[in-house]
């Protein structure tokens, strides 16, 4: 499975928001981080591992793109993917620089 979605943020944001919204400490979701690069994050979960990018967008729609993939169904990429059509350059967690 594999959603794309495009977000006002940039990339560097949609990975701080991944890493806080599957492995945080307030996270619901149980998760660990496996890998990482410039522009992926890849987590580890009880049934799979979800991968998630965010990269300039190369059609222009917006500044980033984002897909989030994995082997199985998992209601969370759906939450994570709307999570992160909501937020803004405006809209931040606390401590956040963008």
């Amino acid at each position: 499975m594999t959603l794309e979605e495009t977000t006002e943020i940039s990339p560097e944001r949609v990975l701080r928001e991944a890493r806080e919204f599957f492995t945080g400490d307030d996270s619901v979701y149980t998760a660990w981080l496996e890998d990482e690069s410039d522009t992926h994050l890849t987590f580890g979960t009880f049934r799979s591992k979800i991968a998630v990018s965010a990269f300039p967008d190369p059609e222009g729609e917006a500044p980033t793109r984002v897909r989030v993939s994995t082997l199985r169904v998992d209601d969370s990429i759906g939450k994570f993917m709307t999570y992160i059509r909501t937020l803004t350059p405006e809209t931040a967690y606390e401590g956040a620089e963008e």
